[in-house]
């Protein structure tokens, strides 16, 4: 507490000094005049010399003030360029993150080439996979998961909320004139999705759709089921069947025509792509740079 009260005496004398006015000093450090004249007075009885002369309409160091101001000039100098240092080590060298293997592929992938160009000399080291990483273990600096419930100890932070819609090729809507005579949904061949092993979360992202649309489907009669959603994603491109489309995701296969969205509107997910590190990484330079990009991205 001494010497962070005397850090702040420091600083202070160092503003006055500066200015040579305790009102613009004061107006600076959101303080009043009295307020800085009063820690100017504590500094003094600290150091046992004054710092300035007090004339009618101006103060004036004195010649142990301003002996004083060129050393904590010096100082303070020297600590910015150690502190710009620190921050530009920090941006070289490698950032690790985890990310869930179809966000890697589809979202982040096409993104990366302009973080490259933005931060040449900060590589990117990508930790994919679908379940959780030991942030310790494996020195994660940040990951992001979608529908994510582990990590409580860990700061989070929402990216973009996901949206359900129902997705297939051209071709399959065309055979089964789904364009025309949305309700032959039901003649479908469905395809299930989950990163997870349980069977039940197989059928999630369409029970939730389903419920949301007041729509009911024999979704487990006909169906493909996968514990990944890129192989999900590719048998709908090839015209296997229906799948329930996490926006986000194909949104730029919906733009090129590879996909379409025959029937049923689009519904909140009620799971969303968060971010998580610890939160002693919240300052650090790179991890300020990635996130800072990334939420660029989400905009565009």
């Amino acid at each position: 507490m001494i010497l962070q009260n005397k850090l702040t005496l420091l600083s202070t004398f160092e503003v006055a000094a500066r200015y040579l006015s305790f009102k613009l000093a004061a107006d600076e450090l959101c303080l009043t005049p009295s307020a800085i004249s009063h820690r100017i007075q504590q500094l003094e009885k600290q150091l046992g010399f004054r710092l300035f002369l007090r004339m009618t309409r101006k103060l004036v160091l004195t010649e142990d003030g301003n002996r004083l101001l060129r050393t904590l000039t010096k100082s303070l100098r020297r600590i910015d360029d150690e502190i710009e240092d620190i921050r530009y080590n920090d941006l070289r060298g490698t950032l690790t993150l985890g990310i869930a293997p179809i966000l890697g592929q589809l979202w982040l992938m096409p993104r990366l080439p302009d973080f490259q160009q933005r931060w040449p000399s900060l590589n990117v080291m990508l930790r994919v996979r679908a379940g959780t990483v030991n942030f310790d273990e494996e020195h994660i600096d940040l990951a992001i998961y979608y529908g994510a419930t582990h990590y409580p100890d860990l700061y989070r932070e929402l990216l973009f909320e996901e949206q359900l819609l129902p997705v297939c090729s051209p071709a399959y809507a065309a055979q089964l004139g789904l364009s025309e005579n949305p309700d032959r949904l039901s003649e479908a061949c469905f395809l299930h999705a989950s990163e997870s092993t349980d069977v039940q979360n197989l059928f999630s992202e369409w029970r939730i759709w389903c419920e949301a649309s007041n729509i009911s489907l024999p979704l487990e009669e006909r169906y493909y089921g996968f514990n990944n959603y890129t192989l999900a994603l590719q048998a709908a491109l090839n015209g296997m069947g229906i799948l329930m489309g996490r926006y986000i995701l194909i949104k730029p296969m919906l733009e090129s025509g590879q996909l379409v969205s025959p029937c049923g509107p689009m519904i909140p997910a009620g799971r969303n792509y968060e971010l998580f590190y610890p939160e002693e990484n919240a300052q650090r330079p790179r991890l300020k740079a990635f996130t800072d990009w990334m939420k660029e991205q989400i905009l565009l």
